[in-house]
Order: structure tokens, then C-alpha cells, then sequence
């Protein structure tokens, strides 16, 4: 097996078929997938947090520092987004075989996930620092067709969405107008539903 990606060190024992293989650079500023996450991860728990606050400890202007807090989360996305897709946006490398879906970023994501977490360390910021590290983390990724739980189709966006079960760490396939429908087919025809 030789796609280039670090994710199927377990299946590199056997001999895989690749079946199909891309690249693609995802942007992020007008990404509605991205957005979709944002808001999960920052106004659902904000939302519920000043709700508790407000019912629970009786806090009455709980609201105001809650929305500023989003908002401050806010700018900083949009600015990360309007950096990332003027610099062309985050690689992925995606390849398919008959055993999985193997997911691996590129070269200039990788270092920019090292030096976070090599300048929160020398800056003495844990936060930082495992922001760099939860990046790195989230570099290489692979799902077995064996264990495919949930697969969610943005046919819109051109986005398969595939998760081994709760808890794993999906995969999120970016696909172009070219291999959409190529890539749904394998996707349908290999995984569960």
C-alpha cells in the first residue's frame, strides 16, 4: 500500500486495492460544513452555560459577557478563515481502497500545528499549546468500511460526512464537481447507511 498517508498504519500489514485518491484544498471563510461546527462548539455550550447561569445562580446580566465572549470567538474564526483561504486553504489528501477511507493534510498544516504548539510552550501557555496539539491530532484519520456507522451526504456542498460510531473521529470528505459523484458511489456502495 502506498498513498502517502501516516493514518492506515494497521492496514499497511495487508495489501490494499486503492480505488480512488484526490487532493483538495478546503477554504474556510465560506465554508457552511466549518460554520456548522463553530456554532456547535461555541454557541450551543455558550447558550447553555448562560441559561444555567441565569436560572440556576441567578445571575441577571449573564447574557452580555456570554455574547461577548462569542463574539470574541467570533472575530477570531473570521480572521483565521480570511488568512487560511487567502493562503489557499488546508490540503487534504483523501484515498479510498477496499478496506477504507484514509484522510492525511499536507506539509504546511502540519508545521503550522508544530510551531502553535512549539511557541505555546515557550510562551508558557497551555492553551496555546494544546491547541497546537489537538491540530496535530486532527492531521491523519482513517475509517474502516467495516466499521462505518453514519455516513451524511451535503450533495450542495460536494461533503460526505463518514464516523465510525460516536466517539471516533470522522472523516469529512471534500470533494469537487469532477468526483462527487464518483466518490458518493463508492462511499454508498462500500459503507452502511
Amino acid at each position: 500500500m502506498d498513498h502517502n498517508l501516516k493514518a492506515a498504519p494497521a492496514a499497511a500489514a495487508e495489501k490494499e486495492e486503492v480505488l480512488f485518491q484526490w487532493d483538495h484544498q478546503i477554504k474556510m471563510l465560506f465554508n457552511a460544513t466549518l460554520w456548522k461546527t463553530f456554532f456547535a462548539i461555541f454557541g450551543i455550550p455558550l447558550t447553555l452555560l448562560g441559561l444555567f447561569l441565569k436560572f440556576a445562580v441567578k445571575v441577571p446580566t449573564v447574557f452580555l459577557p456570554m455574547a461577548g465572549i462569542f463574539a470574541f470567538f467570533f472575530v477570531i474564526w473570521t480572521i483565521t478563515g480570511i488568512i487560511i483561504d487567502l493562503m489557499g486553504g488546508f490540503f487534504a489528501r483523501y484515498v479510498i481502497t477496499d478496506k477504507g477511507i484514509y484522510f492525511a493534510s499536507g506539509k504546511k498544516e502540519r508545521a503550522i500545528a508544530d510551531v502553535a504548539t512549539v511557541v505555546g510552550v515557550l510562551a508558557g501557555s497551555l492553551g496555546a499549546t494544546g491547541a497546537g496539539l489537538l491540530a496535530r491530532s486532527e492531521q491523519d484519520a482513517s475509517v474502516e468500511w467495516t466499521k462505518v456507522k453514519k455516513v451524511k451526504v451535503c450533495a450542495g456542498s460536494r461533503y460526505i460526512f463518514i464516523r465510525e460510531g460516536f466517539g471516533s473521529k470522522p472523516i469529512g470528505l471534500y470533494c469537487n464537481k469532477e468526483n462527487f459523484d464518483q466518490v458518493l458511489a463508492l462511499v454508498q456502495s462500500k459503507g452502511k447507511r
